[in-house]
């Protein structure tokens, strides 16, 4: 007699009685196994249709099933024994550990290898604890289901919010029989993290450790609303060096944004230093906010040394990582300091792929108006004249602006109550008016930087200038 172990992948049932069993078998080979005659012989009737019965359960949970069966002289396999193997984990480890960390990584996979009935689905949560990145698995093939995903969502909303969770696991197999929400000496678990726009300059590998160096430069924000548009306030870049995790998602944005020099948004959050109590004043130790990122200084302030990195409590990957001249990315005398990723933005080219950036715009005319002692239709006395804003008199204005456009077909779109004329680069473009001949839209196919010119008779200063461009293809 012969034992396999595999996947029931389908039962059928023939004439003559005769009931097919179609396994899937743990190197990846296919087989089918028998059980004959369940018309006839009586006495093993209720033996062989338990037989069945167990095979149909297996296959309906797609749990592994031993077989015990004999080669007939035909080739074919007779089941003489089924034996169903569970998948879910039972036994409750007996010696635990208890590991405090900030989620740095969170993978999710399925293993299927019915030669050894373990867990079949799991997660994995990593862990930066002392300096290094340690990993833990969660067994999502338990009794309880619906206790092992609430853990991943807790161990999704740490890695979210740049906190720390504690676990509880086996010394063995390193599985999570518990997790708690922040760590067992944390007390800055929460804080927000920063948020800014950059460009990736490099990404390089630590040595004996598997979180990748990310080197950014930072970039201006833009301003709230639509359009894109980059306020004209004084900004100096900044190097800064951020760590992720190679394999995770926000690593596959960040690869993307070099090959591509694409714009990012990143929320990342320092490396706490610790201070001891004689320094901090306390009776205990506790983070040192004041290591988070500094913002960029102004151009006509003194730019401010960055402090040396606590490593007293660092292990020796992340005190290599401190050190390393990679990671440092030399811009003049500072280094950036090293930063982790909470979480990554890769934006479209010019940072929209329906709207241009707008580099400059003018609507000068439109808010004050002509500007002059001695103007047409200006009335004239003894009086110092008053502007156009304040009489509220009709005149020709113009609004200027330049846009930097993606390759594509762009609409204007305006809701005016006076006429105007529409130039790109000085070429005038045709306006169409809707059905109820209120809006009005033109068009115009556009790659690179563009002037636009709107001109608009009879424009008063207390009139609102409302304009739209978006892209249709």
């Amino acid at each position: 007699m012969t034992t396999i172990r595999g996947f029931v992948e389908a039962l059928e049932i023939s004439r003559a009685g005769q009931a097919s069993a179609f396994l899937l078998h743990g190197d990846g080979s296919r087989a089918t196994y028998t059980i004959a005659d369940l018309d006839a012989d009586p006495e093993r009737f209720n033996e062989r249709l338990s037989q069945l019965g167990l095979l149909r359960d297996a296959m309906d949970r797609a749990e592994p099933v031993e077989l015990e069966f004999d080669n007939n002289e035909d080739g074919g396999a007779a089941v003489t024994r089924v034996r169903r193997l569970t998948r879910d984990a039972l036994e409750r480890p007996r010696e635990t550990t208890r590991a405090s960390g900030q989620v740095v990584g969170l993978a999710i996979g399925i293993e299927s290898r019915p030669d050894m009935p373990e867990p079949s689905d799991w997660a994995v949560i990593a862990l930066l604890i002392g300096g290094s990145v340690e990993r833990f698995t969660i067994q999502l093939q338990t009794p309880e289901r619906s206790t092992a995903i609430a853990m991943v969502e807790i161990a999704r909303a740490a890695q979210t919010e740049g906190g720390t969770v504690t676990v509880e696991f086996d010394d063995k197999n390193r599985m999570v029989t518990s997790i708690v929400s922040g760590g067992l000496d944390d007390t800055d678990s929460g804080k927000d993290a920063d948020e800014f726009d950059a460009f990736v300059e490099e990404i390089a590998h630590g040595p004996g450790i598997d979180m990748m160096q990310v080197a950014v430069t930072t970039a201006p924000p833009f301003a709230a609303g639509d359009g894109n548009v980059v306020a004209l306030v004084a900004f100096t870049p900044e190097s800064r060096a951020l760590l992720v995790l190679r394999g995770s998602p926000e690593y596959a944005l960040f690869e993307a944004g070099l090959r591509d020099k694409l714009r990012m948004r990143v929320a990342s959050l320092a490396p706490r230093d610790r201070e001891t109590k004689e320094e901090s004043g306390g009776t205990e130790t506790r983070p040192n906010d004041a290591t988070n990122g500094a913002p960029a200084q102004p151009p006509t302030a003194v730019p401010a040394t960055p402090a040396s990195p606590d490593t007293s409590t660092a292990g020796p990957e992340v005190i290599g990582i401190l050190k390393g001249s990679r990671l440092g990315y030399d811009r003049g005398t500072e280094k950036a300091r090293p930063e982790l990723v909470r979480g990554a933005h890769l934006l479209a080219p010019l940072c929209s792929a329906a709207r241009p950036v707008w580099i400059q715009v003018n609507r000068h005319a439109l808010d004050v108006g002509p500007e002059g002692d001695c103007l047409e239709g200006l009335p004239t006395s003894d009086l110092s004249p008053r502007s156009m804003r304040e009489i509220n008199l009709p005149y020709r204005a113009e609004w200027c602006g330049v846009a930097c456009c993606n390759h594509g077909v762009y609409r204007f779109q305006f809701d005016l109550d006076v006429d105007f004329t529409v130039f790109v680069d000085d070429e005038e473009l045709c306006v169409h008016a809707d059905e109820k001949r209120h809006m009005r839209f033109a068009h115009a196919c556009l790659d690179g930087e563009h002037d636009v010119r709107v001109v608009l008779e009879s424009w008063t200063c207390r009139q609102k200038f409302v304009m739209d461009v978006y892209r249709i293809r």
